[in-house]
């Protein structure tokens, strides 16, 4: 996983870019959908076999990603319908890219194997973003995994751009599902010191999900969210 010290240094880098492109008049929403409308674009590249191109694109991509999120802290315009949109508009991306995958190599390769692994890092890849997002529902802390968001693409992008299509699949496949294990390890062992907690204050009442995280809810609830890496 990036490092928290490496995240910070490219969002401060990017929140300068933004001001110095006078980027921060554009709205944080509309860099989130023109960053979605690139990754389709890096999708139909792949789907057609322009791979170094397809990787290149979905670096482009990326750095929307990034920018939007810089955008929103620099003008003080994160909100949670901001954080929503980003995270909605990931995963359409991150879809369509799989769908050029499958059209890759079943309509132009005729390669079935493979689609499997796609299937595979498909569902890894919704579970990491779903895993985290449900536990902090819950009041949970999620921020571990070795695979989120921005090691995803970059490493997709390597992949197209060195034409490794079935080694990238399998990499993606395997590292995207433990890094959903990962994460589900992570709020096992929260919910089990919260058990332990509980217990050693004599308040039965408190140890299940729902009444752990009213207060830690009502608290996320109260504070405006800002678009992450999931």
């Amino acid at each position: 996983m990036f490092s928290r010290l490496l995240q910070a240094s490219v969002r401060a880098g990017a929140q300068r870019f933004a001001a110095a492109a006078r980027l921060v008049k554009v709205s944080p929403n509309v860099l989130t959908l023109v960053g979605l409308l690139i990754t389709f674009g890096a999708a139909a590249l792949i789907a057609v076999d322009q791979l170094l191109w397809g990787g290149l694109v979905l670096l482009l991509a990326g750095s929307f990603d990034i920018l939007d999120g810089a955008v929103a802290r620099a003008t003080g315009r994160i909100n949670r319908f901001g954080a929503f949109l980003d995270s909605t508009a990931d995963r359409y991306g991150e879809g369509a890219v799989y769908v050029g995958f499958l059209y890759l190599l079943l309509i132009r390769q005729h390669h079935y194997l493979e689609v499997f692994l796609v299937a595979a890092a498909l569902s890894g890849s919704l579970l990491v973003s779903y895993v985290r997002a449900r536990a902090q529902s819950l009041g949970f802390t999620c921020e571990s995994g070795w695979f989120a968001r921005p090691e995803r693409v970059v490493v997709t992008a390597a992949g197209l751009m060195l034409n490794q299509v079935t080694i990238l699949l399998w990499l993606l496949a395997l590292a995207t599902n433990l890094t959903a294990l990962q994460r589900i390890r992570e709020v096992w062992t929260q919910y089990r010191s919260e058990i332990r907690a509980v217990k050693s204050d004599g308040d039965v009442a408190t140890t299940t999900p729902e009444a752990g995280s009213a207060k830690a809810k009502a608290a996320r609830d109260a504070a405006p969210s800002s678009p992450g890496a999931v």
